[in-house]
């Protein structure tokens, strides 16, 4: 009967230095939860639960307002190659038939060459594609998402997954979303700062969305100060951006390379990603082309100022940054993170 007595309070120790957490203890707080669906489809929702998740990348990231004061316009366009304005129904009217193309899981595109592919996936059509107008001084970033691939991170390669612990949930889709507004930040910036402001070229951009949108609809529960969160964004939407040709990118192996490029994103408050390739020489005037605006303190999950000043320091802090918010961030900091 001792014996028994034991053994069972043996196993009932264990039991508990197991589970880490008494039977007793109160649950004071519950996951962050998002559930995303279309407009059209109500029915089919996705939900998943993720300490990760946070309110600003996720509810406060798409300005739908600015979005569509920045569309491309009705008539023409300027463009700094041509110097006549573009029409732009026939942009409009490419951009349509490219979409019919991209749902049909073809290969290669009748009026556009495919320039890069972001983890774009035919099967799910969804990703991002990069292609330049075969007839236009134009380049074309076409931004595609649903909301099962909205709400799961891993499907979209390892890039995305280190980003989505890094922002707060954030992913390609969200984050093409700041590149206009924060274009017109660098700008500023660049005419005010007496080293760069006749050194640097960038492009010009706009929003498209097709005729008739679907709009993927974000409902957040414990996210943020709030008990409930919602918002909408685009399931397709594009950025026409000015075509600048390279003359030459910038590279790691060249050390004047890099301390311009770092020395650029210091001075810019690091508005801009310091990724090497992401600078180049304008063949047209020789000047740095930065075509890459998307807001970087919101692709990282970055809330301080930072300066960097090389490179090895710069892939250590977002190293480390990664590693800690992945695998060492405490319960306290998350619920800290929330209710900022």
């Amino acid at each position: 009967m001792l014996i028994n007595y034991k053994l069972t309070l043996l196993i009932t120790c264990l039991s508990f230095s197991i589970l880490g957490r008494s039977v007793y203890r109160i649950k004071k707080s519950k996951l962050p939860s998002l559930t995303a669906y279309l407009n059209k489809n109500k029915e089919e929702k996705y939900c998943r639960s993720d300490s990760h998740w946070l309110y600003k990348p996720l509810f406060k990231t798409f300005n739908e307002r600015y979005f569509f004061k920045h569309l491309l316009p009705n008539n023409y366009i300027p463009s700094l190659k041509n110097p006549f304005p573009t029409s732009t129904q026939e942009l409009k009217d490419q951009i349509e038939g490219l979409l019919l193309e991209v749902k049909a899981k073809k290969k290669k595109y009748t009026n556009f060459t495919l320039l890069q592919n972001k983890d774009f996936n035919p099967a799910y059509g969804n990703g991002l594609l990069i292609l330049k107008f075969n007839d236009y001084p134009y380049v074309l970033k076409l931004f595609i998402e649903t909301p099962k691939s909205f709400i799961c991170p891993w499907n979209k390669g390892r890039e995305q997954i280190f980003l989505f612990y890094l922002g707060g949930g954030i992913n390609r889709h969200l984050s093409g979303l700041t590149r206009i507004k924060n274009l017109y930040a660098v700008r500023k910036k660049i005419k005010k700062h007496k080293l760069w402001k006749n050194r640097i070229v960038t492009p010009n951009k706009w929003h498209w969305i097709p005729k008739n949108p679907e709009w993927i609809h974000l409902k957040g529960v414990d996210i943020g100060p709030l008990k409930k969160a919602s918002t909408r964004i685009p399931a397709t939407y594009g950025i026409i951006a000015d075509y600048i040709e390279n003359n030459g990118s910038f590279s790691l192996s060249n050390n004047l390379h890099r301390k311009i490029a770092l020395k650029l994103c210091n001075d810019l408050n690091m508005i801009i990603d310091p990724h090497i390739t992401n600078f180049f020489i304008d063949k047209k005037n020789k000047q740095i082309a930065i075509v890459d605006t998307e807001h970087f303190p919101t692709i990282v999950g970055i809330k301080e100022n930072v300066k960097f000043n090389n490179y090895i320091e710069w892939y250590l802090y977002l190293a480390g940054k990664c590693l800690k918010d992945l695998y060492f961030r405490t319960k306290v900091e998350r619920l800290e993170l929330q209710k900022n």
